[in-house]
């Protein structure tokens, strides 16, 4: 099977399936696992400078929404050369990838017909049902189901208690936007209690200053697809520096890879064991990046 993945995600679960060698063609995000470099580029984002201050990347974003225009390019020959029998996408989010429409029209433009997958997980039960979906699609039933039972004994199963430790996720830093839809869940089987959303929810927008007032005890900033040095170098500069460091969170300020909150694929499991490990202030580094934020904490 020729099998093209717009969503970062969902390239995840392909390669974690062991269907790498279908793999045919990937978004410009499709960063992990590593190896996917080799594949082929057929979507990149429009205009779109990823070491922009998050303040006017936020701009870029509400301006080509507001007038209903795509936030990304999907090369229209390089698909028609592909010749993908399935393409996976999604329609949660306009700001993460094209949508189910947006590629059944550039495929009917490329003369392609692939069996297209939209995947909308907004809870954890759902995410790991996506990968149930897409082994059904790759043929890869039993392997499916195997990376599904791995994930949700690693995952956990419960709420917290309502003592529990409040734990504020930020996957934007100017405005500062609160995690939302499966990331509550994530705190809440690591232990805590999210702070200002709730599971299923979408993302929210706050100010610093409702962060401050409110006073979650674990502040873990994880910015949607930046790394944790890209992180790092936006606050050294950010004029929201100085509302961050403001924060005491009696549990620290962290900084995280996105990839623990922001993708829904299998590396959210990661990301239970990294806040579950904050919340006991267990030294740990994680597979992924993570480290104190400077100058704030208790």
């Amino acid at each position: 099977m020729r099998v093209v993945s717009l969503l970062p995600s969902a390239t995840e679960i392909v390669c974690a399936l062991g269907a790498r060698d279908e793999l045919v063609g990937r978004s410009a995000e499709c960063d992990y696992p590593e190896d996917v470099a080799d594949v082929p580029v057929v979507l990149r984002p429009r205009t779109w400078d990823a070491e922009a201050p998050s303040a006017q990347i936020d701009a870029r974003v509400r301006a080509v929404r507001g007038i209903g225009e795509s936030l990304y390019e999907l090369d229209v020959p390089a698909t028609a050369r592909l010749r993908p029998d399935l393409l996976l996408t999604q329609n949660l989010c306009r700001v993460c990838s094209v949508t189910e429409s947006e590629v059944a029209e550039a495929c009917r433009a490329a003369g392609v017909s692939p069996t297209i997958l939209a995947l909308t997980p907004r809870r954890l039960e759902e995410v790991w049902e996506t990968v149930a979906t897409i082994g059904r699609a790759l043929g890869r039933e039993r392997e499916a189901r195997e990376l599904r039972e791995r994930l949700e004994a690693r995952a956990g199963a419960g709420p917290a208690p309502a003592e529990a430790p409040t734990v504020a996720v930020v996957q934007w830093l100017d405005p500062p936007i609160l995690a939302g839809l499966w990331t509550p869940e994530i705190v809440a089987r690591a232990g805590g209690r999210a702070w200002g959303v709730r599971a299923g929810e979408p993302a929210r927008r706050t100010t610093w200053s409702e962060v401050e007032r409110g006073g979650p005890e674990l502040v873990v900033l994880s910015p949607c697809s930046f790394s944790v040095p890209r992180t790092t170098r936006e606050l050294r500069d950010s004029p929201v520096r100085p509302e961050v460091e403001r924060l005491r969170p009696p549990r620290g300020l962290w900084v995280a890879d996105q990839a623990y909150f922001s993708r829904p694929g299998p590396r959210l499991a990661d990301g239970i064991r990294l806040v579950a490990d904050l919340l006991t202030q267990r030294a740990s580094t994680g597979p992924m990046a993570v480290e104190r934020w400077p100058g704030a904490g208790p």
